[in-house]
Parts: structure tokens; sequence; C-alpha cells
């Protein structure tokens, strides 16, 4: 198997390259399957690869390293290439949003949600438009995930942070280094990765840039709100006082306080509702509901009840 070519029309498209293992590539030591990873095994003699310092925009090298192994997976350092890569998974099991500000999804969708049904819903949830969404160059993945490719502004630095850990996943450049992803073309154990169209990479669209950004750490805890002696009024502070892009997660917390608390859910849809309403909260009363039932049962579980 020869993946340069899937190397070069990764370059071709102006983004940073590097060479990770080939398919079914094993550990040395652990013996563990690491066909992902940013390093070469040569036998009997493992080295690993400082990927963010060898991904390059020189096709020489490119060709050099291929030429040496040719059945490597090429890899798009999302950094240097002004790329955030959007990466929808598949659902691993039932009922991964439980605990989440997405648990109301298992009610309209069932127990086994996908990253892209999440990706949708907020989409919605922040205003966008999923046809404009999606009318991007996309690659579906090994594990039948998909990645969906967005530029990113210059001189904006992305957060690590996953909106949904396990089901929607960002790379940029985030951290000390950025992240990366397989290219098309790549193989791994789990199957190919495979370009879903030949579009351009749209600009990132303002509400995902806002979702996505790296946001300074606030001064206090966020939910650290006083609780007014066991009443409500601290945790409807908690909500109307939410950061930006932070709505939601307050009031989830905030419901999960209130249940906490012991105050009954009626008041928390009244209170906290209005609260989230009047901070602009998407999908209004009905949202914010929604929202607090799945606060409420988070918590009743957490405690047993």
């Amino acid at each position: 198997m020869n993946l340069l070519p899937a190397a070069v029309a990764a370059w071709q498209r102006g983004w940073h390259v590097f060479p990770t293992n080939s398919c079914g590539t094993r550990c040395p030591q652990s013996g563990d399957v690491i066909d992902k990873q940013p390093h070469l095994v040569q036998p009997g003699r493992p080295y690993k690869l400082r990927w963010g310092e060898w991904a390059t925009r020189d096709l020489d090298r490119i060709i050099a390293a291929w030429t040496h192994s040719p059945a490597a997976n090429p890899a798009i350092a999302c950094g240097p290439s002004g790329l955030l890569v959007v990466d929808c998974d598949i659902a691993k099991g039932e009922n991964a949003l439980a605990g989440t500000p997405y648990e109301s999804l298992h009610e309209r969708l069932g127990p086994m949600v996908d990253g892209a049904d999440v990706l949708r819903h907020m989409c919605q949830e922040y205003g966008g438009d999923w046809s404009s969404l999606t009318d991007t160059y996309a690659v579906s993945t090994g594990s039948l995930g998909w990645h969906l490719y967005f530029r990113w502004p210059p001189g904006l630095k992305a957060s690590q942070a996953s909106p949904v850990k396990g089901l929607v996943d960002v790379r940029g450049n985030g951290g000390e280094r950025g992240g990366y992803v397989l290219a098309a073309g790549s193989v791994t154990t789990k199957g190919p990765y495979v370009a879903e169209n030949d579009l351009p990479v749209r600009d990132c669209p303002p509400w995902l840039v806002e979702l996505c950004r790296e946001k300074p750490a606030p001064a206090r805890p966020l939910f650290a709100q006083p609780r007014r002696g066991g009443s409500i009024g601290g945790l409807v502070d908690t909500v109307l006082n939410a950061p930006d892009g932070d709505l939601n997660s307050a009031l989830f917390w905030a419901a999960r306080a209130a249940c906490s608390d012991g105050i009954a859910i009626e008041d928390a849809n009244d209170q906290l509702g209005a609260a989230y309403t009047s901070a602009n909260g998407r999908g209004g009363q009905r949202q914010a509901e929604a929202t607090i039932r799945s606060a409420f049962r988070n918590q009743q579980r957490k405690e047993g009840l």
C-alpha cells in the first residue's frame, strides 16, 4: 500500500502534513495497536516523531518520508494548517449524554445518539444553518465517524475542550501544539478514511467560533453563587450572570443544585426557567424545562433517590 498520493492530496490543499504509523502497527512494548499515533516504528528500533515540529509544507520532505515508509498514514496538523476539524463520532453505548446539558436528546432520539445528532442540535440552538454548516469538505473516518473541516480565524486561539466529549470533539490550534487528524486515504484497523466530497473548506461560522474559541478563565468558579440561606435566589443569579457561551451549562448545574437543596422542580422551572429566558437562552422556556428535567434526574441518580 502506497499512501504517498493521499499525503500529496492533503499537501495540495495547503495543509501541513506528517506521517503516522501504518495500519495494524503495534507498540513493541505493550502490543497495543498504534496506527493513529504520531510516530513510526521500525523493527527493533522504535522512535517517536515530534509531529508538531515535523509537520511540513515541504513537498520534497513529504516524498522522502513516504518513499521510506510508503504505508504510513498521512496526518494533518490543524494549527499551522489554519483548520478547525469537528469530529462527530458514532454512539458507543446507550444514554451517553446522561449528565450533560444535552441529556434531553435521548427523550426525542432514543438511547443511541450520534455526534452528528448533537452537532445538529447545537447548530439549531445557536442559530446556525445546518445545510450551510455541512457544505464543507468532510471525511468519514475508519470508525464510521465524521470529520467536518473549517477555516479557523487567524490569530484566534481555539479551546482544547470538547463540546461533548466522546461524541463531538474538536481539533484546532489549542494547547501547545494544537491537534491533528488523519487525512483522507489513511487506513486503520477500524477502516479507511474516505473523503465524502471535494468541496472547499468553508469559514468556521461565527456561532461555532464562539463555542470553540479559548475563553479566559473566570475570576471565580462559575457556579459558586451564594445560596441565600438555601433559597433559589442565588441559583437564579448563577443563570442570569452566566458568561457568554455557558448559559446552558449554568442552567444545568443550577438545576442540579436546586434538586440537591430540596427545591421543587416546579419552582425550578418557574424561576430558573424565567432567568434562562431573560438571559436570551435559545429555545426559551421549553428548552429550559427540558434541561431542568435532565438535571433533576441526573442529581437524583447521583443521590440514589
